[in-house]
């Protein structure tokens, strides 16, 4: 790649994180052109499709859930490798709004499908593991969890600071007695 091509997709790459983190999906092509300072002809030569353009953004964010499992998981205690999971999560997603997009969209996209993927994927053996050790709920399934988040995602969206209180609730609700 030339060095100005690479150049504008860095500054492309840049401007579109910035404006999927403030207006999440619904940013448009036109505006991340604009603040990146290229064309939107440039920005579809690199990213043919708004998703391909999502895909890359997040990849780093998504990129993030591995750490957060491998901590969780590594944790002494189950339960605390549990909420603490929850917790950076939702931290995550309050911190980039197309994360949160893409885990609580109903819309079927590539980026939506990862998040959510990843996000199933990251839940199975944190519930077993606090499964076998007693502190979460045996009804609770990794389906559950992961509607929790969501729910709790809509709370991030809709009260960005008092999100760590209602994820008080819901853990509360989830341990087992």
């Amino acid at each position: 790649m030339r060095r100005d091509a690479a150049r504008n997709r860095e500054l492309v790459l840049a401007a579109a994180a910035k404006e999927f983190d403030q207006r999440g999906l619904d940013a448009e092509i036109r505006d991340i052109a604009k603040a990146a300072g290229v064309g939107v002809g440039t920005v579809y030569r690199h990213f043919p499709t708004k998703d391909d353009l999502v895909g890359a953004v997040l990849e780093k964010d998504l990129g993030e859930w591995p750490g957060i499992v491998e901590r969780a998981l590594a944790a002494e205690d189950a339960w605390a490798g549990l909420a603490g999971f929850l917790e950076q999560t939702l931290a995550t997603m309050a911190r980039h709004k197309a994360v949160l997009d893409g885990v609580t969209s109903a819309e079927a996209s590539a980026a939506a499908d990862a998040c959510r993927g990843h996000l199933a994927e990251a839940v199975a053996p944190i519930v077993r593991r606090a499964h076998d050790e007693g502190s979460l709920r045996a009804e609770v399934t990794g389906q559950d969890l992961g509607l929790q988040i969501l729910a709790l995602g809509r709370i991030v969206e809709l009260e960005p600071g008092g999100w760590r209180r209602q994820l008080g609730f819901v853990l509360d609700g989830l341990r087992a007695r």
